[in-house]
């Protein structure tokens, strides 16, 4: 095990060699990896490179993850966004190692979390920040989240790996959602699809960059909208504020889509980590443990007698 993580390490090295001509002096791991309480730094070994004054991050992707990352996919779309200047420059990419390289951004800028959340103006940049994202970036792959939960879920029964007692419920609430939304149709963009609040870079001047693309893909926009909606707001109230703050305007309608797609993220993190849980080598981290954190949210959402009225409210 440890020659293995020696030989990553290694790469990530050489790939810094390219970007700084030498191999670095310095490396080291930024933050600690954790998959609970809070999912941070799982899809990919980070480090911070330092070379004759210069800096960068540099990021190789784990195995484990492929599952549920296209890599190639995610590099493309973290090059869109620093070309667009809403997320950081990415410096050099080796898309068939798994491996990308980008700026590296120092203090005033800090990595984001729940108490920048409750903070109305870095609120509304996020959105703009996603908005823009929508609206300019290109990308080539194409997915729903449903086709994601269908996709993780046969894993999950193939190889008999536990999720939840009401897994069932949950699977048909997530079917019945979309047969709705597909009645009623979607459009596609380029969307970001995290709404975890760690994959920000937040500045002291409350601007903000988005990082970790590693689930981006062309899809319904109100999939953003609703990743954000269950990530921002503990409660109905204040999402509904929340999705006219993203909106500009309130829509019922529109409002349940999001939310179902919030509870559609649940899901596809709920069974994310548990298939992590029962398939990674990496057994400190609490795959399962942050999967279970999910499906209780779902839960409390989804078994209530109002649910299929927020499937029937859809536009």
């Amino acid at each position: 095990m440890a020659s293995k993580e020696i030989s990553r390490k290694e790469l990530a090295a050489k790939a810094a060699g390219n970007v700084f001509g030498a191999l670095p002096k310095k490396m080291s791991s930024p933050f600690t990896v954790s998959a609970s309480p809070a999912w941070r730094g799982v899809e990919g070994d980070i480090w911070l490179i330092e070379e004759n004054e210069q800096t960068a991050i540099v990021k190789h992707y784990n195995e484990d993850t492929k599952f549920y990352v296209d890599k190639k996919a995610a590099i493309l779309a973290a090059i869109e966004a620093g070309k667009l200047r809403l997320g950081p420059s990415v410096i050099d990419s080796w898309a068939d190692k798994g491996i990308i390289a980008f700026e590296a951004l120092a203090k005033p800028w800090v990595a984001g979390g729940l108490h920048h959340a409750i903070n109305q103006e870095i609120r509304q940049n996020v959105i703009n920040q996603k908005r823009l994202f929508q609206l300019k970036a290109k990308l080539e792959k194409k997915i729903s989240i449903f086709e994601e939960i269908n996709n993780f879920f046969n894993i999950v029964k193939k190889e008999k790996i536990f999720t939840h007692n009401d897994i069932v419920a949950f699977m048909e609430f997530a079917t019945e959602a979309e047969q709705k939304m597909r009645a009623c149709g979607w459009d596609s963009v380029p969307c970001h699809r995290d709404g975890n609040t760690s994959n920000l870079m937040v500045h002291e001047d409350k601007s903000v960059m988005l990082i970790d693309f590693d689930l981006s893909a062309n899809c319904d926009p109100f999939e953003d909208v609703g990743a954000h909606l269950i990530e921002y707001f503990e409660n109905e109230v204040d999402a509904r504020t929340g999705f006219e703050e993203w909106n500009g305007s309130f829509d019922e309608g529109l409002f349940q889509r999001s939310m179902i797609y919030g509870f559609a993220d649940d899901l596809r993190w709920g069974l994310i980590g548990s298939i992590m849980g029962a398939r990674s080598p990496r057994k400190s981290l609490e795959f399962s443990k942050y999967a279970a954190w999910r499906f209780i949210r779902l839960e409390s959402h989804v078994k209530r007698s109002s649910a299929n009225d927020r499937i029937r409210s859809v536009s």
